[in-house]
């Protein structure tokens, strides 16, 4: 279980509270305040690259990979993520107060940029006027983009169900709290409403024109839509959610648009030789995470220390498929395959299916951009849209567009509604294994495509005692963590149910 390494922004900072107060309102030579942080467009926008550089998805990809059905446990295992792969979950869970965490923090730091604009004075006779002006606007769009991105992230992991505007969410981040501030979690539609007004000024003509210019690691006019469309989809709304995923994508549905057509150009989205497919992505250079690091010591290969592996039953959705199938690129060349998995003696080391998901980058063996959204993601989308409203036919042709340019076998011929929805699953569970969806893809999608839970191989999971989960469970939504419960005595009575 990850460390819980700071104190969360809605949290009191115990040991503040003692220091004497001549001691903590001393004004330092030299002390840079807001009011000198910002004064310049340029400094705003410095401002915002840090804030990019906060975003997170990788707690999200490593405790999705453990708890559901995605990863195993490796032969180099020493103890790591057992809790989380035995489905022990709880308040002090290091995953859930990261995720916590993270998301606030960025919230936090969007909320500073948003409360010091008016610091930033534009001089209407310098030439570089109008360029100024456009990059206060366009920060002001991304930070607003991003606090209403780190809401929906928090709801989607806190909230019990996202269908229910009456349900509890989080708390709404619209300032930058004190110290002493006690502040509770608001409704899902009171979040919604928030997260839909950040939006819907993102989509302003003049503000959607200043990030129009912005490439797929910056927010964009497509990652608005396609947020859009996420949030629709998770909330049931599916006549909204076909609006914006076919907004979000460069073209029709019925020519694949957004989607690359051949081994090579796939892999290369993996490799990060290339942006294809992707509508926003997280730059992960030297000395920044190594999503690789949640599944190895040294390497994604046989011999870097695998401590999880692939586990068996998504390498066997995968192989069933056809081998030109682009998805096995997702299984490691270096994977030992036991032909006799189900009897061999030593099944941990004899069977050994590597994690091919992020291979590295030259020199750096463990990073790799992270992917938040694909066009792919928008097809997935429609098609659920589609099943929703009743056209199958609609449905397993979208669906059908996606297999065909991953080079797979077509779909049988007519499909039942229920068999549609696991359809849709089943191809999620393949294209989008490790980037983070399967935990939330159960639990949204599970009842309706007749799965009754995780999906783990019996030799993976029966000797830790870990082989059903059921989507009902409690621990399909994760608590509040415990740090922010101890600072806050206001959510003490607002913990998820079960915890």
């Amino acid at each position: 279980m990850k460390n819980l390494k700071k104190i969360f922004l809605f949290t009191l900072a115990a040991g503040l509270l003692y220091s004497c107060e001549d001691a903590y309102k001393i004004v330092q030579p030299g002390e840079n305040t807001y009011e000198r942080a910002f004064r310049t467009a340029e400094d705003l926008n410095l401002a915002m690259i840090e804030v990019y550089d906060n975003v997170s998805n990788e707690d999200i990809i490593a405790f999705t990979s453990v708890f559901t059905d995605e990863a195993a446990i490796g032969n180099e295992n020493g103890g790591q993520n057992r809790e989380e792969y035995r489905f022990q979950l709880f308040a002090t869970n290091g995953y859930a107060g990261d995720i916590w965490l993270s998301n606030y923090s960025v919230i936090n730091s969007c909320n500073r940029i948003l409360e010091n604009v008016d610091n930033v004075v534009l001089d209407s006779l310098s030439p570089s006027y109008q360029d100024d002006l456009s990059l206060k606007t366009k920060v002001i769009t991304e930070a607003r983009v991003l606090r209403a991105f780190s809401h929906f992230q928090l709801l989607t992991y806190y909230s019990t169900d996202l269908k229910n505007d009456a349900a509890l969410g989080v708390i709404i981040g619209d300032h930058v709290p004190t110290l002493s501030e006690q502040l509770p979690r608001s409704t899902n539609g009171e979040v919604f409403n928030f997260i839909n007004a950040d939006l819907d000024f993102a989509q302003l003509t003049e503000n959607a024109s200043s990030i129009a210019a912005n490439g797929p690691i910056l927010v964009t006019p497509r990652f608005v839509n396609a947020l859009r469309a996420r949030i629709a989809a998770y909330r049931g709304r599916y006549p909204e959610a076909l609006t914006y995923a076919e907004a979000a994508l460069p073209g029709s549905t019925a020519t694949g648009a957004g989607l690359v057509n051949s081994l090579t150009a796939y892999r290369g989205i993996w490799s990060d030789t290339g942006t294809a497919e992707i509508i926003f992505g997280l730059e992960r250079p030297n000395g920044k995470t190594q999503i690789g690091a949640n599944w190895f010591f040294n390497t994604p290969s046989l011999g870097g220390g695998p401590f999880h592996d692939m586990g068996r039953n998504l390498y066997a959705e995968i192989k069933s498929r056809p081998a030109t199938d682009v998805r096995n690129v997702f299984i490691g060349s270096t994977s030992r395959i036991s032909p006799n998995f189900e009897n061999v003696f030593n099944y941990l080391n004899d069977d050994v299916i590597i994690i091919n998901k992020y291979p590295g980058v030259p020199a750096l063996p463990l990073n790799n951009r992270i992917k938040l959204m694909r066009h792919v993601e928008m097809y997935f989308i429609k098609a659920e849209a589609q099943t929703a409203a009743g056209d199958l036919a609609g449905a397993r042709a979208t669906l059908q567009t996606v297999r065909t340019r991953r080079l797979s076998s077509p779909l049988p011929a007519t499909l039942t509604a229920q068999e549609m929805w696991k359809a849709i699953l089943d191809e999620r569970r393949i294209e989008l294994c490790f980037e983070g969806h399967r935990y939330i893809d159960l639990k949204r999608l599970g009842t309706l495509a007749g799965v009754s839970g995780v999906d783990r191989y019996v030799r993976d999971c029966a000797p830790y005692n870990a082989c059903e989960l059921s989507i009902s469970d409690y621990r399909f939504t994760l608590p509040i963590p415990v740090r922010e419960l101890n600072g806050n005595r206001v959510i003490r009575s607002q913990q998820n149910p079960g915890y």
